[in-house]
């Protein structure tokens, strides 16, 4: 049973969603947001949430700041420049492979029993991609420094006795989500009548609402096994144009999505590489949101805010 845990990234949508979820059934969470100026609208009043402001680059300060040395599991989900200018800068994302394993060296300290790490699709499109004899993006300054923390943090954890687990994050989409990712873009795109261009997209995509990617990284920190990275998705890939109209119907069958616009390029993954059932087999959870129920609700809430 987990009674305790931290969050890096709290304020975030995934991490809100998870602090929000763990503290409803109990547990007390000890709530990381980078400083005082950060928005923590989305994080609700619980008596079982604790925040403290602390930035990545002086995480060693919560040793003192956190007082309690009980933790059951340590999620990690901080990242600086994950959308923004700074995922093209090498300097922070070097700075993110320091801040992870800063986090471990933490979790050592407070005796935390287990270090759940959010990973990513795009370090298996970066293994890819370094493997073709093509020029190489500058956004894989990102994807390369994601591997490089999964591999550090997990090399700190196995010699300091943590438990290891990293959750492989698909797309998650859904109530609460403001950034400019394709499902929170596009609908509001549709909405605002202004065009949409795609490729093809014949290739695999994934997608998992909120509730049940919380659902998910809860089970693998109470239950997961060490050293294992779980598939955080649907139990359904399937091509993105599938989805995207599914995205359309939803809102207006009549519309134009502009499909096959733009080029196909780039790396495609075989999801076949991925145990897409893992979260189930080794905890008991399973998706239990449809695409078309997630999609209507991620809609329906988009439509009743001030500003589209």
């Amino acid at each position: 049973m987990i009674k305790k845990v931290i969050i890096t990234g709290a304020n975030g949508f995934l991490g809100s969603a998870l602090t929000n979820f763990l503290a409803n059934i109990g547990v007390k969470v000890i709530a990381v947001v980078r400083n005082e100026n950060s928005s923590i609208e989305r994080i609700n009043q619980n008596k079982n949430i604790e925040i403290i402001y602390c930035e990545l680059s002086e995480i060693e300060k919560l040793k003192e700041l956190i007082t309690d040395r009980d933790i059951d599991v340590f999620y990690h989900l901080a990242w600086s420049g994950v959308s923004d200018s700074q995922r093209d800068d090498y300097h922070s994302q070097i700075n993110n492979i320091k801040y992870t394993c800063d986090c471990v060296e933490l979790c050592r300290i407070l005796s935390c029993e287990a270090f759940v790490l959010a990973s990513s699709l795009w370090e298996y499109e970066c293994y890819k991609t370094m493997q073709a004899e093509e020029p190489v993006k500058i956004s894989s300054l990102y994807s390369s420094a994601k591997i490089a923390a999964n591999f550090m943090s997990r090399t700190l954890c196995n010699n300091y006795g943590i438990k290891y687990i990293s959750g492989i994050i698909t797309n998650i989409y859904g109530v609460g989500e403001t950034s400019s990712r394709l499902i929170n873009s596009t609908i509001r795109k549709i909405l605002n009548k202004e065009e949409t261009r795609f490729t093809s997209s014949t290739q695999t995509y994934d997608f998992i609402y909120i509730d049940d990617a919380v659902k998910a990284f809860y089970n693998i920190g109470l239950m997961g096994k060490n050293n294992k990275s779980y598939y955080i998705g649907s139990l359904n890939p399937r091509p993105l144009k599938d989805f995207l109209n599914i995205l359309k119907n939803s809102i207006d069958k009549e519309i134009e999505l502009g499909i096959g616009k733009i080029p196909q390029n780039g790396i495609h993954l075989n999801y076949t590489m991925f145990d897409i059932n893992a979260v189930k087999n080794d905890t008991g959870f399973e998706p239990k949101i449809s695409f078309e129920e997630g999609i209507k609700k991620t809609i329906d809430w988009i439509k009743s805010q001030k500003e589209l």
